[in-house]
């Protein structure tokens, strides 16, 4: 992948292969080249040369829309809009809004407590952007929203990094709760929160510099291994 006026591939030679239920990690420095595989995953950028499959179907073969079913993101920018709580959670539904079944996503995602608590309930008006919530709030509104769509594949793109250790928490034990039952791509700068994945690629460079599980990878004592133990010395 190689976008425009950029001077190298944003990714060069790259391959990866996610088992379905399968826990993976993608770490590296900024560049390294993690946020665009999941751009084109999503296909909001095109590679120019190789190939993405999706169950043995290249992406581009699906429908944009068929293929983004399949995916639930929760990014540090999450886009929110100015309506309620149970609107923002069932977004895109083709099928409006399941009032028990936005309770449940919300219980699961630790703010039902807050919610309950507002004027209005699930009916409460969040703000532009959810102005009205904490940042931590919001993100636990981006996980409700993620279980509500019960996606197969889901893509944790630096999802605590902006987070107090509070929200982290919430936030990892999605991320353990949804282990084994659906296919998670976790992209992280902290580490500590992809120490459990099945499979961890170190990326440099736009491609695979080191791969294996946690353990395996510190005894190699490489980039990965450096990166753990600067982490754990700040």
């Amino acid at each position: 992948v190689h976008y425009e006026g950029a001077a190298t591939p944003s990714l060069d030679g790259f391959t990866l292969h996610i088992e379905p239920g399968q826990t993976v990690a993608l770490v590296g420095s900024s560049g390294a080249g993690k946020t665009t595989v999941v751009n084109t995953l999503l296909r909001f950028a095109t590679p120019a040369s190789g190939q993405i499959q999706l169950d043995g179907v290249p992406i581009d073969e699906l429908k944009l829309a068929s293929l983004r079913r399949h995916f639930a993101v929760v990014s540090q920018d999450i886009v929110l809009f100015d309506g309620s709580v149970a609107a923002n959670v069932a977004y895109a539904s083709p099928h409006g809004i399941d009032r028990a079944k936005v309770e449940q996503c919300l219980r699961a995602a630790n703010l039902w407590n807050h919610v309950s608590t507002m004027a209005q309930g699930m009916d409460s008006a969040i703000g532009t952007n959810g102005s009205k919530l904490s940042g931590g709030q919001r993100q636990r509104l981006a996980i409700a929203r993620a279980l509500y769509r019960d996606a197969a594949i889901w893509i944790f793109d630096e999802a605590t990094s902006a987070l107090d250790s509070e929200s982290e928490a919430v936030v990892q034990r999605s991320i353990e709760d949804l282990r084994g039952s659906k296919t998670l791509i976790l992209i992280a700068h902290r580490l500590s929160t992809i120490r459990n994945a099945d499979r961890i690629y170190v990326m440099a460079d736009g491609r695979v510099a080191e791969q294996g599980d946690h353990a395996s990878l510190m005894a190699q004592g490489g980039i990965y291994a450096g990166m753990v133990r600067i982490q754990s010395a700040n």
